[in-house]
């Protein structure tokens, strides 16, 4: 019995040895050899030869399935066909970089693709359609227009329900909050882009010390002490604790913010149970911002000198608003910028004749912008324009002004500097603005718009190389309006984005 279970049990042990011997080694065979010589002499042979039978099958299956299956996640591991693979590595993943020219340099991220400077058309459930009026005529029709457009005391009355509603929203907040309010026209007849550009103004003052006092409840250690060393980042804090209380306790909606620009903001919308307007009537509002109570005070004090100027200068914004080319998140120039090219251009004058003085004459404005030591004082009297223009509508000096920036102006050596009131190059301490291509093809100067207030900074730094391309063509599609016999609603047709071209059907990509 003995001589037959040893001869079955060498036959079984030599069985798979053929197959094994690629996965095992003289050494393991030798163990496992002297392990069933032992194991015959304590165990039954019946199990003996069932244990041996079950180890064998599963030492069969690992030596046909293993090796192939080591090879094939080798391979898929190895980040390249060639390399010698010693065991398990991540998944290579194609390379997104660009390689160097240069043999054996670091590879350089690919660059973004640019976005398209290009802005298009995009479908609109309530289009805009141009205005219309009763009155014929050119000059008729301004004059209609500027009775819709010009702030009334319905307007100022809306702007004072809406600073109740946000001194009351941000009281829990910043008890120590001044707020403001401005109108820069008739906020219940706009029309074109009224929401991207509103016609009201709220602006909350509190010191640097409140604000950083009151909001440390609200920012990280890290982003407070950061706040208090730069003033621009606490103004942001603020402006973003604001909106929170507008919105939630307020009842304001957001619309939108717009905090890259030199006067960060936010544009949020009044509903009609809070302002009793027909419509929801949108608003911005920022934080210790100066620009608004500067426009307001010069757009004032240009009506006090002449009605004909604040007119003209209401008539620019409209219609910078309704051609897409105040939008200053777009890249275009600001409302501001309009109104002090306005201003600038009755400085000059058609011809040279001058309408309004220069900036030390505004007896308010000067005042708010401060005189520079050595600074002649405000003229006592009343400065007056010249006899020779009194007789000129705000039509006719629309007309003059769309010649005068297109013809005359020269964009590239002249500043529009209505602190000094005449032509001449930019100041050496204002600041230049470079606007380049979204390719990169070209640079050019942008237009030098030194601010009155503050004679460094350039109001033109928010525009792009399609804002300069979008003023120079509206200047020129106003131009050749006037040089033939059209309405007004012609030349105030809300402007729209080309529409995006289509591939066509089969085109290769």
């Amino acid at each position: 019995m003995n001589c037959i279970s040893q001869t079955s049990i060498a036959a079984a042990a030599s069985a798979p040895k053929k197959g094994l011997q690629s996965s095992m080694g003289v050494p393991t065979m030798a163990v496992l050899g002297a392990t069933l010589v032992v194991s015959t002499l304590v165990f039954d042979v019946s199990e003996l030869v069932v244990a041996l039978v079950g180890g064998c099958l599963f030492l069969v299956v690992q030596a046909l399935t293993s090796p192939g299956k080591k090879k094939m996640v080798a391979k898929k591991m190895a980040p390249d066909d060639n390399a010698d693979v010693q065991g398990p590595r991540r998944r290579a993943r194609p390379d997104r970089r660009v390689p160097s020219d240069t043999p054996g340099a670091p590879r350089v991220p690919r660059p973004a693709p640019a976005k398209p400077e290009q802005d298009y058309r995009q479908v609109s459930a309530a289009p805009v359609v141009a205005p219309t009026f009763q009155n014929t005529g050119l000059e008729a029709e301004v004059e209609e227009l500027l009775g819709q457009i010009t702030p009334t005391a319905e307007a100022d009355l809306v702007v004072k329900k809406l600073v109740r509603v946000v001194k009351q929203a941000i009281w829990s907040l910043i008890p120590e909050a001044e707020v403001t309010g401005f109108a820069s026209g008739n906020p219940t007849r706009s029309k074109a882009f009224g929401v991207a550009v509103p016609d009201i103004d709220i602006v909350i003052n509190a010191s640097p010390a409140v604000l950083a006092r009151r909001l440390q409840g609200r920012l990280t250690r890290g982003g407070l002490a950061a706040a208090r060393l730069d003033p621009r980042k606490l103004q942001k804090a603020a402006i973003r604790a604001c909106t929170d209380e507008l919105t939630t306790s307020g009842g304001l909606k957001f619309r939108r913010s717009a905090f890259r620009g030199e006067d960060p903001k936010v544009t949020l919308l009044a509903p009609s149970s809070l302002t009793g307007a027909e419509v929801a009537l949108p608003m911005d509002v920022s934080v210790n911002s100066a620009t608004p109570l500067h426009s307001a005070a010069l757009l004032t004090e240009c009506g006090q000198f002449d009605l004909r100027a604040k007119g003209l200068i209401l008539l620019v914004r409209r219609w910078a608003r309704d051609r897409g080319i105040c939008h200053a998140a777009k890249g275009n120039l600001p409302p501001y910028a309009w109104s002090l090219l306005s201003i600038y251009f009755l400085q000059v004058g058609a011809d040279d004749v001058a309408l309004l003085p220069p900036l030390k004459d505004f007896a308010k404005s000067s005042g708010l912008a401060g005189r520079p030591s050595g600074a002649e004082p405000a003229a006592e009297t009343k400065w007056t324009p010249p006899e020779s223009t009194a007789s000129n509508s705000v039509a006719v000096l629309f007309k003059e002004f769309v010649r005068f920036y297109h013809e005359r102006f020269e964009w590239r050596r002249e500043a529009v500097s209505v602190r000094r009131g005449r032509r001449g190059a930019p100041d050496l301490s204002l600041q230049l603005h470079i606007v380049e291509r979204a390719d990169g093809s070209a640079t050019e100067v942008a237009p030098s718009i030194e601010d009155p207030f503050e004679a460094t900074r350039n109001i033109s730094s928010c525009m792009t190389a399609l804002g300069v391309q979008r003023m120079r063509e509206e200047l020129l599609r106003a131009h050749e309006f006037f040089s033939r016999d059209g309405s007004l609603a012609e030349l105030l047709e809300p402007w729209a984005p080309p529409e995006r071209e289509e591939a066509p059907v089969g085109a290769d990509e």
